[in-house]
C-alpha cells in the first residue's frame, strides 16, 4: 500500500486551484477580445471607415465647394452630386485618409444663390455615401 501512495505523490502536475485560475484568466481574455470586436474597439482590424463633416462648408459664386471631413480610415471619393440637381463634380477621385481632410470640388456650370445652403452627396469607394452641407458665399 505504501508503494501506491509514493507513486501518486511522485507524479508532478498542477494543482486543481492553479488549473482553475488559468481557465478563469483565459476565459476573461477571450471575453474581452470578443466584446472588443463586437463594439468596434479594434477599428484597425475591420469595419468600414466613416466620413463626417467638420464645421461649415462653403461654395463660391463659380460653383467651387470647399469643406472639411473627418475620416476614420482610408477611402476614395468616387463621385459627388448636388442633391436635387443634375450637377456632378468634375474633379473627384481624392483619397481621404484617417483624420481631417480638406476637399475642394468644382461643379461646372452651376451658379449658386448667395446665402443658400446646398447638400452634396459623396459616393465613397467602400459603398457608403456622405452628405455634406455647404453655404453659398
Amino acid at each position: 500500500m505504501k508503494t501506491v501512495l509514493r507513486t501518486r505523490k511522485a507524479k508532478k502536475g498542477l494543482s486543481g486551484a492553479v488549473t482553475a485560475l488559468i481557465l478563469v484568466i483565459a476565459s476573461v481574455i477571450i471575453t474581452l477580445v470578443v466584446v472588443g470586436f463586437a463594439f468596434g474597439l479594434f477599428g484597425a482590424f475591420g469595419g468600414t471607415p466613416t466620413v463626417t463633416q467638420v464645421g461649415a462648408g462653403s461654395m463660391s459664386s463659380t460653383g467651387v465647394a470647399t469643406f472639411t471631413v473627418k475620416s476614420t480610415g482610408t477611402v476614395q471619393i468616387l463621385s459627388a452630386q448636388l442633391v436635387g440637381t443634375n450637377y456632378t463634380a468634375v474633379n473627384v477621385g481624392q483619397t481621404l485618409t484617417a483624420g481631417e481632410n480638406t476637399v475642394t470640388l468644382t461643379f461646372t456650370g452651376f451658379t449658386p444663390q448667395a446665402g443658400s445652403t446646398y447638400t452634396i452627396s459623396l459616393a465613397l469607394s467602400d459603398g457608403a455615401t456622405a452628405e455634406i452641407s455647404v453655404i453659398a458665399q
